[in-house]
């Protein structure tokens, strides 16, 4: 299968939603700039980042601006996301989407990331959602959405936990209506390519024994879930072996030169940020 031709495969249906979280911003607080995590630390937009890449990073991830539906850009959905090729240029950072998945995995995000000032406490991090096409996608198959502190506190204000532990479940059944854990949701939120992990994602490192993820491309942070009462469109058998194909094609028709390219591009985006500054999201 030609990858070009992937992108065509699945559209997106809105369903109606049995459970819908958004950011309200009528309640929103003045000001977010600086968030106080529960040992008190005082936490800025940049976090502890002290590159110039880190803080550029940071401030991206800890935006709690709202996305309106005039941000929204309509071709990004979960299987453009998910169209095999070199993308670190596909999207912007400055658009807002909307992508109907499936939730494969929901835990906390990074250990001690700069943009959260290093902090260890789940609720104190970002929660790493990861959502598929289909419901047992690979991990290269699969894209990362997060929720942050600030978003958390937010969502807090209005009365809705946005707490790692309430969406995945955790096996605790007051906790089930408000989990999304292998559940079809329906995320909008701000478009991001976290840069830290350009050399772990099979798009921007095709074929890579240590690839964890499709993309670097996440909605970070994201500013409204809802979840829908079944999947948007009956789930293709075909659809993953799609995919595995079209992967496979891109990785294998690369030329070494072009391969190498590659590697040099991601070494130099790596280079930007000193090793303290590293994410590690899938410990």
């Amino acid at each position: 299968m030609n990858p070009g031709t992937y992108r065509i495969m699945i559209a997106g249906v809105l369903l109606l939603s049995l459970t819908s979280y958004a950011v309200n911003s009528t309640v929103l607080p003045p000001n977010l700039d600086v968030i106080v995590f529960s040992d008190g630390t005082h936490c800025g937009m940049q976090g502890t980042a002290q590159s110039a890449a880190g803080k550029s990073l940071s401030k991206l991830k800890n935006r709690y601006n709202p996305v309106k539906p005039t941000n929204i850009h309509n071709e990004v959905t979960l299987t453009s996301i998910l169209q095999p090729g070199d993308d670190i240029d596909r999207f912007k950072s400055s658009w807002g989407a909307r992508i109907t998945g499936y939730v494969i995995d929901v835990k906390p995000g990074g250990h001690t990331e700069v943009c959260n000032c290093g902090e260890r406490l789940p609720v104190d991090r970002d929660t790493h959602i990861e959502l598929a096409l289909t419901t047992n996608a690979p991990e290269i198959q699969r894209v990362v959405v997060e929720v942050t502190p600030r978003l958390r506190q937010i969502m807090k204000q209005q009365g809705i936990d946005w707490s790692t532990e309430t969406l995945r479940g955790n096996n605790n059944p007051s906790s089930q209506p408000k989990s999304i854990y292998h559940k079809w949701v329906e995320i909008t939120g701000w478009m991001m390519f976290d840069t830290m992990h350009v050399d772990q994602a099979e798009n921007t490192n095709p074929g890579g024994d240590g690839n964890w993820r499709a993309t670097g491309w996440e909605i970070h942070p994201i500013t409204a879930m809802r979840v829908l009462p079944s999947p948007p469109l009956p789930t293709q058998p075909s659809t993953a072996q799609s995919l595995t194909t079209a992967q496979s094609e891109y990785s294998t028709g690369l030329t070494p030169q072009k391969r190498q390219q590659i590697r040099n591009r991601n070494a130099q985006k790596l280079a930007s940020f000193p090793p303290s500054e590293r994410e590690r999201d899938n410990q």
